[in-house]
């Protein structure tokens, strides 16, 4: 009975406009991860990013923002704080501040882009060495343009602290 109903989920995903299907699967995701594996990917997370830094000038280091996750609901008011390092200098160029949702959106994006590439060689070493702008380029594409989660069109107006967001238009018929 249960596969039955995971079978027709899956199913009636699949049929879904690609973007309000990823947008499914990762409120779906989010709903099921629980705090330990939340901390567990952002030690991943900063694994992975230093590891493709390596003898790198940069790098970016990602963390809980301090008091974010102390309510018994973290997955609606927990942040997570990237910041591009400078490694010569320790000077921080960058910083970004993420929902729980745009931390799981970077977290696959990261893990399946490293997952797939190959040991480096000479044509990729100048992909590697912009990764991590690349990377903190996607973070702020991510936290820039929120659009309404009713229409799914208009850019968002209003973020509440869920990281639900809806634009005008939308508020104005509610």
């Amino acid at each position: 009975m249960g596969q039955q109903i995971l079978d027709q989920t899956q199913l009636a995903i699949s049929k879904l406009p690609e973007k309000v299907a990823t947008h499914v699967t990762m409120v779906q995701e989010s709903g099921s991860l629980t705090y330990e594996e939340f901390l567990g990917r952002v030690v991943e997370l900063n694994d992975v990013t230093a590891k493709v830094a390596s003898g790198q000038e940069k790098h970016l280091l990602f963390e809980v923002q301090a008091g974010s996750d102390s309510s018994a609901f973290w997955k609606v008011v927990v942040r997570v704080v990237c910041t591009k390092i400078n490694k010569s200098s320790g000077i921080a160029e960058a910083s970004r501040i993420m929902n729980l949702y745009q931390f799981i959106q970077l977290y696959k994006d990261i893990t399946t882009q490293s997952s797939t590439s190959e040991e480096p060689d000479e044509s990729s070493s100048s992909v590697t060495s912009c990764q991590t702008s690349f990377w903190m380029g996607r973070i702020k594409q991510l936290t820039d343009e929120e659009e309404c989660c009713i229409c799914m069109d208009g850019r968002a107006d209003l973020i509440l602290p869920c990281a639900h967001s809806f634009c005008q238009k939308c508020i104005d018929k509610w």
